[in-house]
């Protein structure tokens, strides 16, 4: 789309690149945790020796952060298209309980059975009150403001209750900042909401809750993209600029980060660049990354993302549990992984068929089977409806 037809262009739009991305980000977390179990943890490292030359798979945080600013550009595009109308909060949060919830529940209480399992494979005690404790916390939402329970029963679900707490935020604080202020004043208080735990408190790092700011980064590009007219900028040569500097700012990132949470500077980084990337790709969908991230296939793992996220990884723990205890070899192991990547695949759509799909918006439907389905690409622009992120 050149800047002019972006300009005439006045509707909320799906975007299959968006929905592509985060397909690839919910893949890139699942095979992330794979290789923590299988290659990085001592404990059920039966390809230990793989450790060297799979050091690209260490960085699955930042497919988190990407996530984070997907679900600010999604949720941020109504806003910006509809300045002069008031904010319905009860409306929003009533959609992102009707969104989220259905899959989220369901998962929280199964997910005690893998944990079980995996506790008992592995010799450790099973503690029934403390797993009770844990489904209670993250039903509410708040298990992740703990170090001992953020990542307690199913290690993914911190971000989902992160997310939550960033939509409160939003809602709350960036939406009268936004309007009132603007676009650019909203992202100065998330930055200062999200950073004040870090400098101020010295503690919570573990919730990562500079996360707020690259929200924001996705409120600006869909404040941006929102316009009439684009700001006359090269957006393709600021948006590589902004990769080059993320993939330069992981580089001091090294095993996975372990215990280590003072990412917040790559986080940063990461998530100016996936911001920017959005406004070239509208300025210009067929840019290479936009066209791949639009191919069919990766946009159907797009479709069933969130249910791939919500479920992986109790699975991948009582795997890598199973094989310690059958001392399984390295080939052996190399074939089950293999198996688990496509079983887990078919699960997360099973799930998401089910526990996700019925509650996502008809126009939401009919705009990804399209896509998923091969419509053309001249066909009309298709509404934009209640996206989320994982």
């Amino acid at each position: 789309m050149s800047a002019s037809a972006a300009g005439r262009d006045t509707e909320l739009r799906y975007f299959p690149h968006v929905e592509g991305l985060r397909g690839v980000a919910a893949v890139y977390v699942f095979i992330f945790h794979i290789w923590q179990t299988a290659i990085q943890h001592p404990a059920t490292a039966t390809l230990g020796n793989w450790y060297t030359p799979t050091l690209f798979l260490q960085y699955g945080h930042f497919s988190v952060a990407a996530f984070i600013v997907i679900s600010g550009f999604c949720l941020g595009l109504p806003v910006a298209r509809r300045a002069g109308k008031p904010f319905d909060m009860k409306r929003f949060f009533v959609r992102r309980a009707w969104r989220l919830m259905p899959a989220y529940v369901p998962v929280v209480v199964l997910s005690s059975i893998p944990f079980a399992v995996t506790a008992w494979l592995m010799h450790a005690h099973i503690n029934l009150p403390h797993i009770a404790m844990a489904i209670g916390l993250h039903l509410a939402l708040i298990h992740n403001l703990s170090y001992a329970t953020t990542e307690y029963l199913n290690g993914p679900l911190w971000s989902i209750a992160l997310e939550c707490q960033i939509y409160a935020v939003f809602a709350l604080l960036l939406v009268p900042v936004w309007r009132r202020f603007g676009i650019w004043a909203q992202l100065a208080v998330a930055l200062v909401v999200g950073f004040i735990p870090h400098f101020v408190f010295h503690s919570l790092d573990w919730t990562v809750p500079w996360l707020t700011a690259l929200f924001a980064m996705g409120l600006v590009a869909a404040d941006i993209v929102s316009r009439r007219t684009l700001p006359r900028l090269p957006w393709n040569a600021i948006a590589i600029a902004a990769s080059v500097v993320a993939l330069v700012s992981l580089i001091p990132f090294r095993d996975g980060f372990g215990d280590s949470f003072d990412v917040w500077l790559p986080d940063l980084t990461v998530g100016a660049a996936v911001a920017l990337f959005f406004i070239a790709a509208f300025r210009n969908e067929r840019i290479l990354p936009a066209r791949l991230l639009a191919a069919r296939p990766i946009v159907f793992l797009g479709t069933f993302s969130y249910s791939l996220y919500l479920i992986h990884a109790p699975l991948v723990d009582v795997v890598g549990a199973l094989l310690v205890r059958a001392h399984a070899s390295a080939a052996n192991s190399v074939v089950v992984w293999a198996g688990v990547i496509v079983a887990v695949v078919a699960i997360a759509y099973a799930f998401y068929r089910v526990f996700e799909r019925p509650f996502i918006s008809s126009s939401l439907r009919r705009a990804i089977d399209a896509d998923v389905g091969g419509a053309s690409p001249e066909a009309p622009a298709r509404p934009l409806a209640a996206h989320i992120a994982v």
